[in-house]
This record gives structure tokens, C-alpha cells and sequence, in this order.
């Protein structure tokens, strides 16, 4: 039966009946409408009701046999959430509210998808793979730059595939439990080229501008999305582009290899706040640009070919104060910081994709990165003047060839390579001498400067063989070769002007660190019914070579690490499972140096000067219940990890300079426990999450020459959120989150709570026009009763004209014009309040016009 407009015959709901004949149709509307009553062999009925709020009405209805002669016969039905084995697609349209501008605002409202402030999304709590386009990725883990550039009026469907399988070929044999998002585009956007042109400025504000522009064709053969953005309005394009460079992509991936290799660098001058969107303290000038495309050169070849350019002008402001602690040992520094850096970034990655046969394939991949980043800063330290650069480049070229080859219908066999090349030269200096008491031999210091290049190379390869047995066992085995040459180079001088008046050897580092790595892993996974064990181990044949001017050491030490997982499902909708895990670790570069590096403008650290292999063993346990799109889903999961060994400090802490080394201490102990609960309630329409954490952590280290000291660090954190689902006019999201961390030494115990909140409301009076309000609550228990609170409040109201290809926008930030953000932090040897400069408040008037 269906439930129709009196007047416009539109269908607004529809139901079926039973085996018995009864049913129950639900609806919202009220007013005047037609209950139609209809069945196959049947003549259809027509009633007219009158429904009001909140009322029921009982109607009995008899249809009587007729004949029909029927031509052709086509039934439709679009359900919001449909489930097909590992896939659920979601109808974008019966999520849709209105408001939405790009793909991530409906992510946001899907059941079960969560996205964090930055853009991560996360499906049951696991981070999603890649998120593709009519089965295409661009991205992988960068798909940050999608979901929040594409337009999301061109998505239909959004499909959730579990158990996904990055590579075609294993699909069926591994054992997968990712996650990846597939978006199918509505008809009207596949055949033609299509984008938005967002210009944007302030209407009373001092030169505010926010201008997006994306161009995307998605056709069988080719695919392009090209989007380029300004702004400086703090919206922060560049870490989207630094999450695309720096992404580990597959590290669990069946012959992956070289996913975790990255360069190091001695100095950074960050610009993080805690607890607080960046964009409320990111002074920017962002420019990007990015081209992206694939093609299908033949049926059984895709080239995939990605460019992007960003430039970033960044202005950062704090001001706070620091007090140490320590035995019988305390004082307190003030910094008053502002921070200038300017960014330019150049990326480039191809994909060539070769289909060889049905069961074989090959792909190649290739990167290639440029970016420097110079950086000035103006210091006040203790009322003392400081001004502060940094030169920081990085040159990457990244090489990897694969070869898949499914040999049997139950077998794979995956060979690859890789070659990688890093290069991090750093150029600090500062015009401020702190260090009297560590140089008392020179005098008339006014510049200090430390040069260093950190440059890596590594080589890889990689066999992988996955079998799945006929009772759905699988055994996995891989061997493999990995090298990697790092070479360290830093050197400190004090001047006077630019006369060196002293290079101290103990402050100078050549070290050549190269690591060979023979390694063969077995694991197998026995399935019994609704049970599987699963034990792996890894050998691996280390040979370490440390080369330094004044220390030359050689090692062959034989690891062994090992794995025992369990999982249980109980029925579609419980699941156990369990895992011990013992590792060893190979000792890095960051760890072994010999010699100091200055680390900041009043910081020193050095490495073990030594080898070091550090052991771990962890136990996890965790509980689902419910299943991904359930009314209701809770999961708990609990943690416990033993390093039997750990690398700490020892610590010299004075007023004017910290001097850190790195030493080997043993046993640290971290356990954590995680619960969430989800719960949709129909009949309000609302969407319920509670979600409780607990950690703690225990380890030991030497401050001041002290014993080793014990410490121990707690936090909670809980909190909930409840989202509305109207099909009316208003919805509104809100939640609140307690974040309280407690650490304890053998002199003091510091606590410090913090409270976030917000609620956001969503009005959509017509097709043509809705508002957004965005309001946020900070408070910190430890600030003093005025300055303990911040409000926020954001606003965007969006109008449609008649001509559906312009959009009008108007945007509101920090209406209160809140101008500081103070935050309260603690650690084993000190606390710190510190106080950032906010972006103003602004308007931002922007016209988006779609074709």
C-alpha cells in the first residue's frame, strides 16, 4: 500500500503486508492524503485519510481478483541502507539534509562512520583504506583532498566494503578485515565534465578570502578531479597535502614492503595547539593546486598520474609560562613566541597498472617529492630577545614494483621491490647565547648555528605466497632482504658575527648506520566453525655496522618475533577476539647517535652511542556486538603492553638549557581499556554514542643526576554525542567530552581536566535556504576562574536562486571574537599554561557556481 499527496498523487511512504495480511505504515506527514491499496491480481483500492500528530488509524481493507495485461513490468525500490555480504550501500539521497557541500559533510552523517577533526575516517573504528570513485582510487590514504573538495551533489551511492582486499588477486584468500569507501556517481555526472568555482571574501572583515575551484570528469575510460584552493582563513590545505606524502599507506598489506621508512630530522618549530581546531590559531596564505587523472590506455592497462603544488605563508602567536620541579630543584620561564613560515611543497606520483592475464598482473609505483620550508621566529625567553630560523628541505624518490600471480584458484604468489632515497639537510641558527655554563671558554657569543643532513636509502625485497586450504585454513609465508644505509651529519658552532669561535667536537656527528635484514615468516590460520587460531613467527638475520669517527662497532644479532591470534565469532552479531604478540625491535638512527645535537633553541640530545634490539610483549582482547548499520552496536577492547626494554632519558635540566641522552632502562608497563556503545532510537530519530577510555602508564627515568625515578601517568576520558535524524526543518548534533590526565612522582602528584563541547543546530527551511550554527565550549579546571573558559561560535547560512547553478553563502568564525585560547599541560617535570593568538572574527560572503 502506499500513502499519497491528495492533490499531486506523489507517493510519500509505502508498506507490504505479511503472510498474514497485516501491516503498519509509518510517516511523519499530516494533512490530506490518499491510502492506495494495491496487489498483484488484484484491482487497486483508493481511500482518503486525515493524519494529525501523533495519532493512529486502524483500516481494514478487502481486494478483489481482476485481470491485467501487462506489457513490460519494471520495479524500483530505493532502500537508505542496503546490505550485500561485505558490502552496505548507503543511499546518499536518504542522508542528505540539505545542507551538505562536499562528500565529507554526508560522511559525517552515515551510521557508524566517524570523522575526526582533521578528516580521518574511520569505519567500527578502523580507518578506512582509500576511498574511491566508481571503484578508482586517486589518493589512497591522502583521500582527504577528495572528500573534502568533491561536490557531493554528484554522489549517489556510497558503498562500504568490508573485508576489502587492496589487491584483486587476493580477494577470497587473505585474511582482510580493511575497510574501504566507494562512492558511485548519480547518471547526470558521469557523462560530462563537471565542477564548482567558490570565490569567497570578507564582507567586513580585513581581507579575508576563501576562493575552491574542483573540474572532474569520470568516464569509463578516463577519470580526472582537478582542484586548486586559496585561502587564509586558517583552513589548513597544507597538512591535508603533508597526510598524502607521508601516509602509510598498506603496512599489513600481503607483500608490502618499505612503508615505514622516513627520514629524520633534528629541529622542528611547530605550530600545534592542543585540544583546539587549527584553524582558530593558523595565520595562513594557502595556496594548492593538484591534477589528478587515470587512464585506461587499453582493456588490461591503467595509468594513474597525480601533481600538486602547495605554498603556504603561516603567522603563529603564544605566549605561557613553564615551571620545572625536582627534588629540592625549581623555577619558571616565560616565552612570549611568534613564529613566521613560509612552505612550498612540489609531489608527483604515477601508477601504471598491467593486467597480464586474469591471474597475473603488474604494477609500478613511483614518487617523487620537493619541499623546503623556511622558518623565523621571534623570541622572548625570561625578557631576553631571540630570534630564531630554520632551513628545512627534503628531497624523496620512491621506486616499487610488484608482480602478482595467482597460480591456483586458492593461491598467490606476490613478488616485490623497492628503492627508496631520502635527503633532509637543516639549517638552524639564533642570535641568543644560553649556554655560559656548558662554553664558559668563549666569550662574545651572538650567533649560534648547527648545519645537519640526514639522508637515507633503502632497498627491499619481497616473496609472499598465501594458500587457502579447502576447509578455509590458510598458510602465509614470505622472505625477504631489506637494507638500509642512514648517514647523520650535523655540526654545531658558536660565532660572533660570522667568526666561528668555537666547533666542539662533542657537539658534532658523522655517523654511518647500515642494517641488512634476511628475514623468513610462516604463519597458519586454522578455522573450526566459527573459531580461528592463527600463529605466526618471524626470524630475522640482522647485520648492523655503525661508523663513526671515533666509534666503530659491528653486530649479528638473530631475532625472533611471534604472534597468536585468536577470534571467535559467535553468531552475525558477536565476535571475540584476542591476540599475544612478542617483538623485537631494531635500533634506528634517531637512537644510537653518539654526540649532542641541538634539538631547539635551548635543547640538547644525544643517542645510546651503542646498538640496541628492544622487546615487547603485548596482549589484546576485545568484544563487538551488533554489526556495521545495527540500531545498536557496543564494543570494548582492552590492552596491556610489557617493554622489557625501553629506551628513556637522562635528563639535565637548568633554567637556560636541557641536555637529554637516551639510555636503556627495563621494564615499562602500559595497559588501556576502550569501550563505545551506539545506539539509534527510532522513534525519536536520534543516533546515540557513549564512549568511555582508560590508560595508564608507568616507566622510569633520570632527571638531575637523580636515581632512576618512577612515574606514573593516568588518563581518562569519556564522553557522548547524540545526532538527530528529522526529515523536518531542524537537526541538531551534540556532545561533551572529559579528558582528565594524572601524573604521579615519588615528590609530587599533578592533575589536569579538561572539558570539550559543542552543539551544533542545522535549520533547512526550503530547497533554496538553510543555516548552520557550530558552538563549541573549552574548560580547564587548573586556569584561573576568568580565563578557564572559552566559547566559540560559527555560522554559515546557504541560498539557492531560482538558476540552480549559483549558490550563496554566508559565513560567520569566532562571532564572540574570542582573541586568546589559554591551555593547562603537565608532565613528569613540569607544568605549563600557555596562551595562543586566535583568529579574529570575520564574514566571509562566497558565491559557488556549479556546472
Amino acid at each position: 500500500m502506499y500513502l499519497k499527496q491528495k492533490k499531486t498523487q506523489a507517493i510519500i511512504a509505502f508498506a507490504y503486508t505479511d503472510q498474514k495480511g497485516k501491516y503498519v505504515l509509518q510517516s511523519d506527514a499530516i494533512g490530506a492524503f490518499t491510502l492506495s491499496f494495491s496487489g498483484l491480481g488484484y484491482a487497486t483500492k483508493d481511500i482518503d485519510v486525515i493524519l494529525e500528530d501523533n495519532t493512529t488509524i486502524l483500516k481494514d481493507m478487502v481486494l478483489y481478483a481482476t485481470l491485467y495485461e501487462l506489457d513490460e513490468v519494471v520495479i524500483q525500490s530505493e532502500r537508505a541502507i542496503t546490505e550485500k555480504k561485505d558490502t552496505i550501500v548507503f543511499n546518499a539521497s536518504s542522508f542528505k539534509q540539505g545542507e551538505e557541500t562536499v562528500v565529507e559533510d554526508l560522511l559525517k552523517k552515515l551510521p557508524g562512520v566517524d570523522i575526526s577533526e582533521t578528516g580521518t575516517i574511520k569505519v567500527d573504528g578502523r580507518e578506512v583504506e582509500k576511498v574511491m570513485i566508481e571503484g578508482d582510487d586517486f589518493f589512497k590514504k591522502g583521500y582527504k583532498l577528495l572528500t573534502k573538495n568533491l561536490d557531493v551533489n554528484a554522489v549517489d551511492k556510497v558503498e562500504v566494503l568490508r573485508r576489502y582486499s587492496n589487491n584483486k588477486l587476493l580477494k577470497g584468500i587473505e585474511e582482510s578485515e580493511k575497510v574501504a569507501l566507494n562512492l558511485t556517481l548519480d547518471e547526470d555526472f558521469k557523462r560530462a565534465w563537471f565542477g564548482t568555482i567558490s570565490p569567497g571574501y570578507g564582507v567586513v572583515s580585513e581581507n579575508r578570502y576563501d576562493v575552491d575551484a574542483t573540474i572532474s570528469s569520470f568516464s569509463k575510460k578516463n577519470k580526472y578531479f582537478l582542484l586548486g584552493s586559496l585561502n587564509n582563513i586558517g583552513e589548513d590545505v597544507t597538512d591535508d597535502v603533508r597526510g598524502l606524502i607521508d601516509a602509510q599507506n598498506y603496512t599489513e598489506e600481503p607483500g608490502s614492503i618499505g612503508e615505514d621508512q622516513r627520514a629524520y630530522g633534528l629541529i622542528s618549530l611547530n605550530t600545534n595547539v592542543p585540544g583546539l581546531k587549527k584553524s582558530r590559531t593558523n595565520f595562513n596564505n594557502a595556496e594548492l593546486t593538484s591534477l589528478n587523472s587515470i587512464f585506461k590506455l587499453s582493456s588490461k592497462i591503467d595509468l594513474k598520474v597525480l601533481g600538486l603544488f602547495n605554498a603556504d605563508d603561516n603567522r603563529f602567536f603564544k605566549d605561557g609560562f613553564n615551571t620545572f620541579f625536582s627534588n629540592t630543584t625549581e623555577f619558571t620561564n616565560t616565552e612570549k613566541y611568534t613564529l613566521g613560515k613560509a612552505t612550498h611543497v612540489g609531489f608527483g606520483r604515477v601508477e601504471l597498472n598491467y593486467d597480464i592475464s586474469n591471474t597475473k598482473m603488474l604494477e609500478y609505483e613511483g614518487k617523487y617529492n620537493r619541499s623546503r620550508i623556511e622558518t623565523d621566529a621571534q623570541l622572548l625567553f625570561n625578557a631576553i630577545e631571540n630570534k630564531e630560523d630554520l632551513d628545512d628541505e627534503n628531497m624523496l624518490h620512491d621506486h616499487m614494483v610488484k608482480y602478482s600471480n595467482r597460480f591456483k584458484n586458492n593461491k598467490v604468489l606476490l613478488l616485490t621491490g623497492r628503492y627508496i632515497n631520502e635527503k633532509k639537510p637543516q639549517k638552524y641558527g639564533t642570535d641568543q647565547f644560553l649556554f655560559e655554563e656548558l662554553f664558559t671558554s668563549v666569550q662574545k657569543v651572538n650567533r649560534i648555528e648547527q648545519f645537519s643532513k640526514n639522508e637515507f636509502n633503502y632497498t627491499g625485497i619481497k616473496a609472499h605466497i598465501l594458500d587457502r586450504k579447502k576447509k578455509k585454513d590458510l598458510l602465509d609465508f614470505s622472505a625477504g632482504y631489506e637494507f638500509r644505509e642512514d648517514q647523520l651529519f650535523s655540526e654545531f658552532f658558536l660565532k660572533e658575527n660570522e667568526s666561528i669561535l668555537l666547533n666542539p667536537q662533542k657537539y658534532k656527528n658523522t655517523s654511518k648506520y647500515r642494517t641488512h635484514d634476511l628475514y623468513l615468516s610462516a604463519g597458519y590460520r586454522k578455522k573450526l566453525n566459527d573459531v580461528s587460531v592463527a600463529l605466526n613467527l618471524e626470524g630475522h638475520q640482522l647485520f648492523n655496522s655503525l661508523d663513526e669517527t671515533n666509534n666503530k662497532l659491528k653486530e649479528s644479532p638473530f631475532l625472533i618475533n611471534s604472534k597468536l591470534d585468536f577470534k571467535w565469532e559467535i553468531n552475525k552479531a558477536n565476535k571475540v577476539f584476542a591476540f599475544v604478540e612478542n617483538k623485537n625491535s631494531n635500533a634506528s638512527i634517531s637512537d644510537i647517535y653518539t654526540n649532542h645535537v641541538l634539538t631547539g633553541y635551548r635543547s640538547f640530545s644525544r643517542g645510546t652511542g651503542e646498538f640496541n634490539q628492544l622487546n615487547s610483549t603485548r596482549v589484546f582482547t576485545g568484544y563487538n556486538l551488533g554489526n556495521f548499520g545495527d540500531r545498536f552496536i557496543a564494543n570494548i577492547a582492552l590492552s596491556y603492553i610489557k617493554d622489557n626494554d625501553f629506551l628513556s632519558t637522562n635528563a639535565v635540566i637548568a633554567q637556560n638549557f636541557v641536555q637529554t641522552t637516551k639510555l636503556i632502562i627495563p621494564d615499562r608497563e602500559f595497559y588501556s581499556v576502550n569501550a563505545g556503545l551506539e545506539r539509534y532510537i527510532r522513534f525519536i530519530r536520534n543516533n546515540i554514542k557513549i564512549k568511555f577510555g582508560y590508560s595508564q602508564a608507568e616507566f622510569r627515568n633520570i632527571v638531575n643526576s637523580t636515581s632512576l625515578r618512577s612515574i606514573t601517568n593516568q588518563n581518562y576520558k569519556y564522553g557522548f554525542e547524540i545526532r538527530s535524524g528529522f526529515r523536518g526543518i531542524f537537526n541538531y548534533h551534540l556532545g561533551t567530552t572529559w579528558d582528565t590526565t594524572e601524573i604521579e612522582t615519588r615528590i609530587a602528584t599533578n592533575t589536569v581536566a579538561q572539558n570539550t563541547s559543542f552543539f551544533d543546530l542545522s535549520f533547512v527551511l526550503s530547497s533554496r535556504f538553510n543555516m548552520q550554527l557550530q558552538s563549541e565550549r573549552y574548560h580547564f579546571s587548573n586556569l584561573e576562574n576568568d580565563n578557564d573558559t572559552y566559547y566559540f561560535m560559527d555560522f554559515e547560512i546557504n541560498y539557492k536562486p531560482k538558476k540552480k547553478d549559483f549558490n550563496f553563502s554566508l559565513i560567520g568564525n569566532n562571532l564572540w571574537n574570542t582573541e586568546i585560547f589559554r591551555n593547562y599541560l603537565i608532565s613528569d617535570t613540569n607544568i605549563s599554561s600557555t596562551e595562543y593568538r586566535l583568529l579574529s572574527r570575520y564574514l566571509l560572503l562566497k558565491v559557488s557556481y556549479r556546472f
